[in-house]
């Protein structure tokens, strides 16, 4: 994780002493789409929208064992008839890095405050806060094995939205806090396995929604494949992760049900020809329910999509994506969606991405997207076209734990 910390440091587009920083002017996906709240409103509410942003990232290196590093991603969401749904957004994070030769250190601290699509569950846009404190430990033990450590604690507060429909912030305003053990072997170059326990507490602030206060165990274990290094391009190659475990959620309140199964976040792409590689991912995990009465719900997410390269700085993509969420028995005294309901979706998308300049990037996007109905909220459709532009080079992420915490 330290190495690649320094890679990301090192190739950072523009530096003032030792100061280093990306910067970019973002446009996504300014377009029409059909419905900008997928159905859950009596009639289609069509129009044409687009999201706009100034991210930049900031590091600053401190004799190569300290990296102070500050990203802000400030945004305008725009719809043209659609007025009350035009926000300002805000994502805030810092964090410190420590490098030493068999150990890497990093605290974390978030604040975001942004306005977005709530949930597969309800698809309406609700301003969401969040301050996250966290901290990660790894230990390189020998050249082929690490163990890791993980704390994040999370306050999460929502704003309902303003036709009363929902009262979004007593069903799931909360404080998490999540803690994970990973140990990692790599005695094959580009493989690297894992195994990891997780535990998560979860405390709903508002007395109506305590009886989904929680706690989760989980034990996940998988494989990465790892890219190949820098100018040895492996085109068919397989990328990704394959992250697979069981977890067993314990509601609290004694009168609902708890949650026991498989969990996991996949995704894996293989190179089957020199410019073509095709990919697939499967996502399930437990979700709380927006609904005042219900705890939650699970959602699984599948599907897989082809990429083809055009050019050297061009490429086309297609992908089809599938999921649905069930609410299980024995979560609610009534009032919400009855158990066994279903929220099915099927998505197609078609992308074509171009870098028609260095620091310019262009992408064309579609995608046409069916959901089945639910709770007498009837069937739809809807279909989005557009296009996004960046100029200037994107703050980029941070390293990453082949396990990230499921929530």
């Amino acid at each position: 994780m330290g190495a690649s910390l320094e890679q990301i440091v090192s190739s950072a587009r523009w530096k003032v002493g030792s100061l280093r920083y990306n910067a970019a002017l973002s446009l996504n996906n300014a377009g029409y789409d059909s419905d900008i709240y997928f159905g859950m409103t009596a009639n289609p509410v069509p129009d044409f929208t687009l999201s706009a942003g100034i991210p930049f990232r900031l590091f600053l290196p401190i004799k190569k064992r300290i990296v102070f590093d500050i990203s802000e991603n400030p945004q305008c969401l725009f719809f043209l008839k659609t007025k009350k749904e035009r926000a300002l957004n805000n994502d805030f994070s810092s964090y410190l890095h420590f490098l030493f030769d068999r150990f890497y250190l990093r605290g974390e601290v978030g604040f975001s405050n942004v306005r977005e699509r709530l949930s597969p569950e309800l698809t309406i846009n609700i301003r969401q806060k969040e301050s996250n404190l966290g901290g990660l430990a790894l230990w390189q033990v020998s050249k082929g094995a690490s163990v890791a450590i993980q704390y994040r604690s999370s306050i999460y507060t929502y704003d309902n939205p303003p036709d009363g429909s929902f009262n979004i912030g007593a069903s799931l305003n909360r404080r998490e806090g999540l803690l994970s053990f990973t140990a990692y072997l790599q005695q094959i170059s580009k493989t690297r396995f894992f195994l990891a326990a997780e535990y998560g507490s979860y405390a709903f602030s508002e007395t109506v929604s305590r009886f989904k206060d929680s706690r989760s165990y989980g034990i996940y274990g998988g494989v990465e494949f790892l890219p190949a290094p820098e100018g040895r391009r492996d085109d068919r190659g397989i990328q990704g992760t394959i992250n697979l475990g069981f977890k067993r959620f314990n509601i609290l309140d004694p009168q609902t049900k708890d949650f026991s199964g498989l969990v996991g976040k996949t995704s894996v792409s293989i190179g089957v020809f020199k410019l073509t590689s095709v990919g697939g991912f499967f996502s399930r995990d437990l979700q709380f329910s927006a609904y005042s009465s219900l705890a939650y719900y699970i959602m699984t997410s599948y599907g897989g999509g082809i990429s083809r390269l055009l050019s050297k700085k061009s490429r086309l993509e297609y992908d089809l994506s599938f999921g649905n969420g069930t609410y299980p028995s024995g979560l609610t005294g009534g009032g919400g969606p009855p158990p066994g309901t279903l929220l099915r979706y099927i998505y197609h998308s078609l992308g074509f991405f171009s870098q028609l300049r260095r620091e310019l990037e262009f992408s064309l996007l579609a995608s046409l997207g069916t959901r089945g109905g639910y709770a007498g909220i009837p069937g739809s459709k809807r279909y989005l076209i557009g296009f996004s532009l960046t100029y200037g080079v994107s703050p980029g992420g941070v390293p990453t734990l082949a396990n990230p915490f499921s929530r």
